[in-house]
């Protein structure tokens, strides 16, 4: 059996040291040349979807199945994927390959709606791996021991960083989340005894567990926590630096999806880039669904270029996003993003949109504000919960107020949060950066 023979679970070397080349060749692509090289591999996978994907051959082939798109305009001829379609399609309606291909499935929480199925093929795995591994590179190696909490039910991020992490030497803990086997108070007594130097959670899941480790008497300075890795979960400037003063840690983060796995990805300078080389990028007006240009908030729509096992074109992710103008000092071709939360978490308070985190930054930047807060809308009202660190929490309540109502013009009723309803609350939620009044009032 020749090496092109061999199955690709068996060709692992072959494949990484192609991925780590192609990677390298990327980058050396200066940013007008992406979109030729981005382009050919769009044909390819056109290709591909329309005569392989059950779903892209019995609903856009027959209609689209000529356009091979060389420009951005061209492709917005094409219609959107939507979640909707891709729960429709649940479980095997967007597979490409045969199922002997997969070595990987996995499907969505289903915390918003039905699950959506997720597919991959070994190459595909090994060479989304390798670009995490060249990530993580920056921040952790030999010498590093992570605790890596996030849940591996049905995942692929936390085995994607589990592998990458474990490739550049680091050792691994893999205590998950909302586990049986270890929940949160196993964890934090695992903290105590074992002193990881990094923590891979969502932040309010690092916010908790320093919250725990305070109420055992515990110092968690003594830990020696060097690194946070933060995932699943959008967070504020003013939120980030409360949990690296906290813990005294250096951050770092990435970015991705159930359906497509890494999408952004830090560079040595911190910045996250977009993976361009395996995915074409848009980002649309929401409601127009009209183009926005670089550095104009919108949705971010995804179109793979690289995945055999689940094809996606022009599928509207719901992530709200801005994708940076200006390229990063550190050379690479790739555009830098910056990520708003989701667009369906938007609060609407009086016909007005307010975006979640921007609120976020206000309500935590404010002199006083402790580390919790949440929001939710009665009416044409805008109603907050926070955190006091100051004795007066009525003064506090009054700063937010007004700074809220300055900054989004509508008015705002601030009362003070109750710590113990936030921490049971949390305690019962996979994604604790989502938390509600309504999350709160559940659990009064």
């Amino acid at each position: 059996m020749t090496t092109a023979d061999r199955p690709p679970h068996l060709r692992y070397p072959e494949i990484r040291e192609a991925a780590l080349a192609d990677l390298a060749a990327f980058e050396k692509l200066s940013p007008d040349q992406v979109p030729d090289h981005q382009f050919a591999l769009l044909r390819r996978q056109l290709d591909h979807a329309f005569a392989n994907s059950p779903f892209y051959r019995d609903h856009w082939a027959q209609r689209h199945g000529t356009l091979r798109p060389g420009t951005v305009e061209e492709l917005r001829t094409l219609p959107f994927t939507t979640k909707a379609e891709l729960r429709g399609a649940y479980p095997f309606g967007l597979l490409a390959v045969g199922r002997e291909e997969l070595i990987r499935y996995g499907e969505s929480t289903g915390t918003t709606g039905s699950p959506t199925s997720s597919m991959i093929t070994y190459e595909d795995w090994i060479r989304g791996n390798v670009a995490v591994e060249q990530s993580v590179g920056h921040v952790l190696g030999p010498g590093d021991l992570a605790f890596i909490a996030i849940p591996y039910e049905l995942a692929f991020a936390s085995y994607d960083l589990d592998r990458a992490l474990e490739q550049n030497g680091a050792a691994v803990v893999p205590v998950g989340t909302l586990s049986l086997v270890c929940p949160f108070e196993r964890m934090v007594e695992m903290m105590w005894t074992v002193r990881p130097t990094a923590l891979v959670c969502t932040p309010s899941r690092a916010l908790r567990l320093y919250d725990m480790l305070k109420d055992t008497g515990r110092d968690p300075a003594e830990i020696g926590l060097r690194t946070f890795l933060y995932v699943g979960e959008t967070c504020s400037p003013a939120k980030l630096e409360k949990i690296a003063a906290l813990w005294g840690v250096r951050l770092s983060n990435a970015y991705g999806s159930t359906e497509t796995n890494s999408l952004g990805l830090v560079c040595e300078r911190g910045s996250l880039h977009l993976t361009e080389d395996r995915h074409l990028f848009e980002v649309i007006d929401p409601e127009t669904t009209h183009p926005v240009p670089d550095g104009t908030a919108g949705e971010l729509v995804i179109t793979s270029l690289a995945g055999r096992a689940m094809p996606l074109l022009r599928y509207r992710s719901g992530d709200f996003v801005t994708v940076g103008a200006e390229p990063c000092a550190c050379g690479s071709p790739r555009r830098v993003l910056s990520h708003h939360g989701r667009v369906s978490e938007q609060l609407i308070v009086g016909g007005q949109r307010i975006n979640k985190l921007a609120l976020e930054q206000t309500v935590l930047a404010t002199e006083g504000a402790g580390l919790y807060w949440a929001a939710g809308v009665t009416g044409d009202r805008l109603e907050i919960r926070v955190e006091a660190e100051i004795e007066d929490p009525t003064a506090l309540c009054a700063a937010v107020a007004e700074r809220v109502t300055a900054e989004f013009g509508v008015p705002a009723a601030v009362a003070p949060i109750d710590r113990a309803q936030v921490r049971r609350a949390m305690d019962r939620m996979l994604k604790p950066g989502s938390l509600t009044i309504e999350d709160l009032e559940a659990v009064s």
